[in-house]
């Protein structure tokens, strides 16, 4: 019997030895954030780890929640033992797995273990644990940490490093409703927060909720929270830590009134800022009692609207509706300023026979006909450079938007430009850039005709003209030559009439000489 027991205790140690004959190298790869590192033979941490493979027992302990390396002793004949090394830093106890047969270290092999620089990562598991929250969930993203913890023995060990594996490069979407906080183990001591867009720092403060609110366009942004715990004289652990990941932030549309003097007949310039691809916005205010398109410039959307000619001055609600009909669906408000504006009122005295061809329905339909089509498509982009130029340099005879009494009785519409007497044959050029939508010769009313397209719906028309210089199609460039003055059509002398629409309803042709968005 003792004989037999001799050689079972033989073989065991010969089996022991047998797994740390001939190791030249030993690899240790720590699966918890994929660090690797190679150990010559006859390293001092070298002869742990052979120390430990032989001093082991079986046990049938569950060690799946233990922190672990894999342990590879590579040796000269190219033969490879493999093993998974798990520490309890609880109970101070270290376990090795071969396969499916797990082993306990005996404690005198497993304590050195414990204090080997090879493994003090083991003591980051001590660190305090951050994460994100937002709609009741945690993220755990990219983590640098320069942290100090106790070991077993009560003396600091520092650890530098990232965190991978258990955390991920976590990209978050935020919607304007979301709630995003960073939540930690135990309170900083110490704690800023900062936002980069595109490399560029924007933002920097303590509370990650305020800092985001404060960022004014749809984006990636990097999010960084760097915290700090102070050594104090009860601490077992401290350092600091360096929390990052990318928010995909969708601010929620807003929108800005950019024009000023917002008087009856004026264009309203309104930017939005923030609209989604997929999101739609209409424009509710009894100020206006046409629409328009929304129009793209650079990074904002833009509508132009007359503000009716007849609205009373005072103050309007202007709605935003976004995304209307849909489950999505929501809005809010601004207040839009009407100012009080007086107009002129103008009488006129013309021949029976001029005024009854200007009011003959044939005119009247003739430029519904012609007209007013070259005014109802206009291009999507801005086509216009800076600020408007006058036409023509001519005397002012009538003004926009007067009241006119033609032979004593009313006109049924106001004036809807600004006519510029000049000798005939003046040169009258485009006020700017744009497509030529409209050319044509011997109009009733208007006489000879030209429509400019600016595009974003904003057009300019030249009536009366004696000479036609451009075709439909042309594209005109500021102050090219379009035609000269004349007296064609319904006019009792040579003079421009000019006038700014946003496709067919008149507006303020002065308003473009201070510029419109630019």
């Amino acid at each position: 019997m003792r004989k037999i027991l001799f050689i079972v205790i033989l073989l065991l140690f010969l089996t022991g030895c047998s797994e740390v004959s001939h190791v030249s190298e030993i690899e240790a790869v720590n699966l918890q954030n994929g660090d690797t590192l190679a150990i010559s033979k006859g390293n001092k941490d070298a002869d742990l780890i052979l120390n430990a493979v032989s001093k082991k027992d079986r046990t049938n302990k569950d060690v799946s929640s233990l922190l672990n390396y894999q342990i590879t002793l590579k040796k000269d004949d190219k033969q490879e033992d493999v093993y998974t090394l798990f520490f309890d830093l609880e109970d101070q106890t270290a376990y090795l797995k071969k396969g499916e047969a797990l082993y306990k270290i005996r404690d005198s092999a497993a304590k050195p273990l414990f204090l080997s620089h090879a493994f003090s990562y083991i003591y980051v598991s001590a660190m305090y644990d951050s994460y994100i929250e937002l709609k009741g969930e945690e993220f755990r993203p990219y983590l640098e940490y320069n942290w100090n913890s106790k070991n077993i023995e009560g003396h600091f060990v520092n650890n530098r490093g990232i965190e991978s594996g258990k955390y991920e490069d976590t990209k978050i979407s935020l919607s304007p409703n979301d709630y995003l906080d960073i939540k930690h183990e135990k309170q900083p001591d110490n704690q800023t927060i900062r936002i980069y867009d595109r490399g560029t720092l924007i933002n920097t403060g303590k509370n990650v909720q305020d800092l985001i609110r404060n960022i004014k366009g749809d984006g990636e942004y990097l999010v960084e929270c760097e915290s700090q715990w102070h050594f104090k004289e009860d601490s077992s652990s401290y350092g600091k830590k360096t929390l990052r990941f990318t928010a995909f932030v969708d601010v929620p549309p807003d929108i800005e009134i950019i024009t000023k003097e917002n008087y009856p007949g004026n264009i309203l310039l309104i930017s939005i800022e923030n609209l989604n691809a997929d999101e739609s916005v209409r424009l509710i205010t009894d100020a206006v009692t046409i629409d328009n398109d929304i129009y793209a410039y650079k990074d904002k959307q833009y509508y132009m609207i007359p503000i009716d000619l007849y609205a009373h001055p005072g103050d309007y609600k202007l709605t935003a509706l976004i995304n209307e009909g849909t489950e999505n669906e929501y809005s809010f408000e601004k207040t839009l300023t009407v100012l009080n504006r007086s107009f002129k009122t103008q009488y006129l005295t013309v021949s029976e026979e001029m005024n009854e061809t200007h009011n003959d329905n044939a005119a009247i339909y003739e430029f519904a006909q012609l007209v007013k089509p070259a005014r109802t498509l206009s291009a999507k982009e801005k086509l216009w450079e800076g600020k408007f130029i006058m036409p023509v340099e001519g005397e002012l005879t009538t003004d926009f938007a007067e009241i006119r009494y033609v032979n004593n009785e009313p006109s049924s519409s106001r004036h809807s430009g600004l006519d510029l007497a000049a000798p005939k044959g003046t040169p009258v050029l485009a006020p700017n850039n744009g497509f030529v939508t409209f050319a044509m010769k011997g109009l009733l009313s208007p006489g000879n005709t030209v429509v400019i397209d600016h595009g974003m719906g904003l057009f300019t028309s030249y009536y009366h003209l004696d000479t036609i210089g451009v075709e439909k199609g042309d594209e005109v460039t500021k102050g090219d030559v379009i035609g000269t003055v004349g007296s064609t059509g319904f006019s009792t002398g040579p003079h421009l009439h000019y006038a700014v629409s946003i496709y067919n309803t008149y507006v303020n042709p002065y308003q473009t000489l201070s510029g419109i968005i630019d």
